[in-house]
């Protein structure tokens, strides 16, 4: 008799979110399929949401970047699978009014837990400037679709004239 394979897990283990510093997640869209560029209205609804969920969960959320097809944060939860399912489910509804039949979210997300040596302040960064790197906009201070909800003056962590690094 044949054995079923088991699907390999990519999370990190519960105790890990509990301990990290801070996690960079990646949350990407099903295919790549540019949601936030073709709806801007869904990446609103995102940026609305990301207050909402901070306040009733008590999380910390030092950075965010949404992107045509992913959306990048840098945040510290105790239940970072919980708050990715809930974030998930709450902007589904919205898509399928949007493009009926087509599926928003791959499945799972990608992470990384940041070590206390590692800088919040440069693991933002580097969030903040996803879309200066992929040449959407000239300057992250500019774009539309990211900042935080720890720092006001998140801009003024970018640098002068460049807007970042």
């Amino acid at each position: 008799m044949m054995a079923l394979s088991t699907r390999k897990t990519i999370r990190l283990s519960p105790d890990v979110y509990q301990q990290a510093y801070a996690c960079c997640i990646t949350i990407g869209t099903f295919q790549r399929y540019p949601w936030f560029r073709l709806y801007p209205e869904l990446a609103d609804a995102a940026t609305r949401l990301f207050p909402e969920m901070v306040q009733a969960r008590q999380t910390v959320l030092f950075s965010w970047c949404i992107m045509p097809d992913h959306l990048h944060l840098l945040l510290k939860d105790e239940g970072i699978v919980d708050f990715v399912r809930l974030f998930k489910g709450r902007l589904t509804p919205l898509a399928r009014r949007l493009e009926q039949g087509r599926v928003l979210w791959q499945r799972s997300f990608y992470d990384h837990a940041l070590r206390e040596e590692e800088s919040l302040e440069k693991a933002a960064r580097y969030i903040w400037q996803n879309p200066v790197r992929l040449r959407i906009i000239s300057c992250a201070s500019a774009y539309r679709w990211n900042g935080s909800l720890v720092w006001p003056n998140w801009k003024d962590l970018l640098g002068p004239d460049t807007g970042g690094d």
